[in-house]
């Protein structure tokens, strides 16, 4: 097993699929022995049987990578070596990336808003003028205020 094998098997069989802020990858195929291999290797996601639809049909099975930092992780390994979805797997790539920083930012903003909020609190202003000061919901401030005491 490798990351071309793996690439292959997702330019053939898989998809690369957006909903909302989160990305996700289907790989759908008979044979579950090669897809549980894949999941094996690449050390992120899993596997699950398919409903059949139609009772002559084979059993079939997926695997998927969900949570925007395992599909990151594996659009690194397999994105460049893509052929039919490197385009797609770029873009996916490119928004989760904007997705990272973004979250980052947010990060930041909430501790400088438990830090400064804490020394106000200190000073002796309420939770509305903390949330006045610091341009959020004061209940919000009073819960992340809190949480820390």
């Amino acid at each position: 097993m490798n990351w071309d094998y793996i690439a292959g098997f997702v330019d053939g069989e898989g998809s690369i699929t957006k909903k909302g802020n989160r990305i996700r990858i289907l790989v759908s195929q008979t044979n579950k022995k090669v897809l549980n291999e894949i999941a094996k290797f690449s050390r992120t996601g899993f596997v699950y049987k398919l409903t059949k639809r139609e009772s002559h049909w084979k059993d079939a099975w997926v695997y998927a990578v969900i949570g925007n930092k395992n599909v990151y992780k594996f659009l690194k390994s397999t994105g460049e070596k893509l052929i039919v979805k490197k385009k797609k797997a770029k873009s996916a790539l490119r928004i989760l990336e904007e997705f990272f920083r973004k979250e980052k930012t947010r990060i930041g903003l909430k501790n400088y808003r438990i830090k400064t909020g804490k020394k106000l609190r200190i000073r002796g202003l309420t939770y509305r003028e903390i949330g006045k000061k610091l341009n959020t919901d004061f209940g919000y401030m009073r819960r992340l205020i809190k949480n820390i005491e």
